[in-house]
């Protein structure tokens, strides 16, 4: 009996010594919510200045919101008001004393239930996110590097396959030209170099649409969407049926071409992938939401899988809609097709 007393004094002790040395702020509060202890480093957040009498909840009084499912800062379903309190960590934010506003990582927990006594826990982990930061930032641009250079080899190709083999048959069909005596053959072969020229006009104008239309900045997404499906439908021999209620209806720049470059990347995948020759494209305005929606009825594909390709294209369109709060859902399947659905908050 000793014995066990004896451990459980040494026991008091370590958490005591614990409680006051870590670097982890610890705070204890009623059932009201007050603060009834707190250790040391506790007190960056919550001081002993400060008058609390009529704060119920001391630490609402700090607290800037807590990355939940529905937000990176959001008070909706809060800890301090939730029926049951469990042990799992979550992150928050709280102001501190030197006026700045970091995340933490945070336990809530009944410790005792009789006298409803929690404790509140924070860690920082303003070093870890910071370095989460850089690593993330690294990999993006690492993706952004690879995407241009992707791009930037495409159009090469597309110079050297089209264009500039165009230019050389022209350059070849005029040097032909000077030696010709006979009016009938000049015709002839004039006629012939104003076909490749018109060719080569074609070529131009097609990779120039795909690189930025000028249709979308002058006229809007329906006749820009107009436009390149008819050359999309040419060059591939790709039936598009599309549907659409904007006619004239023009939005922000921004929201135009995320839509213009989200659609033109889902349908390049099912041209790529889908096995198809018939894609439906749905493009409506409704109760302040703009919804663009690409769907093939092709092979479909399990989203957990490794993607064909480099994968950039799907997460390329994510990181679009990102930047004007929209959201694209991919839903596939194997054998019956892949929808894809873009919908803007206007």
């Amino acid at each position: 009996m000793i014995v066990q007393i004896k451990q459980m004094e040494d026991m008091s002790q370590l958490l005591l010594q614990y409680f006051n040395n870590t670097r982890e702020k610890i705070v204890f509060v009623d059932n009201e919510g007050k603060v009834i202890a707190k250790n040391q480093a506790a007190k960056d957040i919550i001081s002993n200045d400060e008058n609390y009498r009529n704060m119920t909840h001391v630490i609402c009084n700090r607290c800037d919101g807590y990355t939940n499912e529905f937000d990176l800062q959001s008070c909706k379903n809060c800890f301090l008001e939730a029926e049951e309190v469990g042990n799992t960590s979550f992150q928050v934010f709280m102001k501190t004393n030197r006026g700045t506003v970091e995340p933490f990582t945070a336990t809530y927990q009944t410790i005792d239930p009789i006298n409803d006594i929690k404790v509140f826990t924070l860690q920082n982990v303003s070093p870890q996110i910071e370095r989460h930061d850089k690593m993330y930032q690294r990999k993006m641009m690492q993706k952004t590097i690879s995407a241009q250079e992707n791009e930037r080899k495409r159009i090469s190709r597309e110079l050297h396959d089209s264009v500039v083999q165009e230019m050389l048959n022209i350059d070849v069909e005029l040097r032909l030209l000077k030696y010709q005596q006979e009016m009938a053959d000049l015709l002839e072969d004039s006629k012939h170099i104003e076909g490749l020229m018109s060719k080569l006009i074609d070529d131009i104008r097609n990779l120039s649409v795909e690189l930025r239309p000028s249709s979308l900045d002058d006229l809007g997404l329906d006749a820009a969407f107009k436009t390149y499906f008819k050359q999309v439908e040419s060059n591939y021999g790709m039936k598009i049926v599309y549907h659409s209620n904007l006619d004239a209806q023009r939005f922000d720049n921004e929201i135009e071409t995320v839509v213009y470059r989200v659609v033109q990347e889902a349908l390049f995948n099912a041209i790529k992938y889908a096995n198809i020759d018939k894609v439906d494209i749905d493009l409506h305005y409704n109760h302040n939401r703009l919804i663009a929606e690409v769907v093939d009825r092709g092979r479909g594909f399990i989203k957990t899988d490794q993607p064909q390709g480099t994968g950039l294209g799907l997460y390329g369109m994510h990181e679009r809609a990102e930047l004007v709060n929209a959201e694209v859902n991919v839903d596939s399947q194997i054998g019956r097709g892949t929808i894809v659905t873009l919908e803007v908050p206007i």
